[in-house]
């Protein structure tokens, strides 16, 4: 039997760490990488940890000790903080200096790494609202966000330089019991609307419960390579997001949706991610023989009402 054994950047995030458990529980073997100076006292069943720091080019290469998937994950959060010029800089170099650094090590080290699971985002594609259904071969857009994807992306094909087989993800805003859903449901328990602006925007998603089969997915079927849009089936506006979020916990919807005058006020150039939305298709993915658990939003919602 092979060992199966997995290479975490990026695994103290809402997604990290429910692939984390997700695979432990699966048996495989995962060696994570992190900032914490002594990583000796994380290790517990089945997970190791491993020093780096991509900005210092910092590396444990013990980490790679008999792993054959990377999944990497790193990359500051977008939505976290106001895009200022320098929070900007900080997103971009995040995701660059830290896949660099995997790739260049595994490539100097000569190490036998069979594929890269890299993430990317629909941002991919623009923070626009259009009448298009984008596809994995669709043109990338041309604003912030877009370029972060591209370059990311960009930086994790480099892989394929050293014969490592490369799949990334673009993936949409990820349903689960974290993450946005945490941040929204109190306040859909209140009666609030949690839709933005106009409601009209698209809102691609995927759950978490999917994602993480996803990944399980990829790594059962060495035929998946390239880019794949990771979103589930429906095309979601961000009206019935916030209709089907206050009908899960049972609140009706008592305010008007947040203006988006108000949202450009507070949010700045980042509120073009939430008023603006297109719809993307799984089409390609689904082609490769995976099935999705939560085609529709309102099954997620009902399952996380009843956790």
């Amino acid at each position: 039997m092979p060992q199966k054994t997995i290479l975490l950047a990026g695994g103290s995030g809402f997604v990290g760490q429910q692939l984390t458990n997700y695979f432990a529980d699966k048996g495989y073997t995962l060696h994570i990488l992190t900032r914490t100076q002594d990583p000796s006292k994380l290790n517990r069943y089945n997970l190791r940890f491993f020093y780096w720091n991509p900005q210092k080019r910092i590396i444990d290469k013990g980490a790679f000790k008999d792993v054959n998937t990377i999944f990497n994950l790193s990359g500051a959060n977008i939505g976290e903080k106001r895009w200022t010029e320098d929070r900007k800089r900080e997103i971009v170099d995040s995701r660059i200096t830290s896949t660099r650094l995997l790739f260049e090590t595994v490539r100097d080290n000569q190490l036998k790494v069979e594929k890269i699971v890299s993430s990317s985002a629909i941002g991919y594609y623009g923070m626009l609202t259009s009448k298009e259904i984008f596809q994995e071969s669709s043109p990338a857009g041309n604003d912030f966000l877009a370029n972060v994807c591209i370059a990311w992306e960009n930086e994790a094909l480099k892989f394929q330089e050293i014969g490592t087989k490369v799949i990334i993800l673009r993936k949409g805003v990820i349903i689960g019991n974290g993450g946005v859903y945490a941040r929204l449901a109190p306040l859909a328990k209140l009666g609030i609307n949690t839709s933005l602006g106009s409601g009209k925007q698209f809102m691609p998603w995927i759950d978490i419960s999917d994602l993480t089969r996803l990944y399980e997915f990829i790594l059962a079927h060495p035929e998946v390579e390239g880019v794949y849009n990771a979103v589930s089936d429906e095309y979601l506006t961000m009206k019935k997001f916030a209709h089907d979020l206050a009908k899960s916990v049972n609140k009706p919807i008592l305010t008007p949706a947040a203006p988006a005058f108000l949202i450009r006020i507070i949010l700045g150039e980042m509120a073009d991610m939430l008023l603006c939305g297109s719809r993307v298709s799984n089409e390609k993915l689904k082609n490769t023989g995976f099935q999705f658990q939560y085609p529709e939003i309102h099954q997620s919602f009902n399952d996380l009402s009843n956790k």
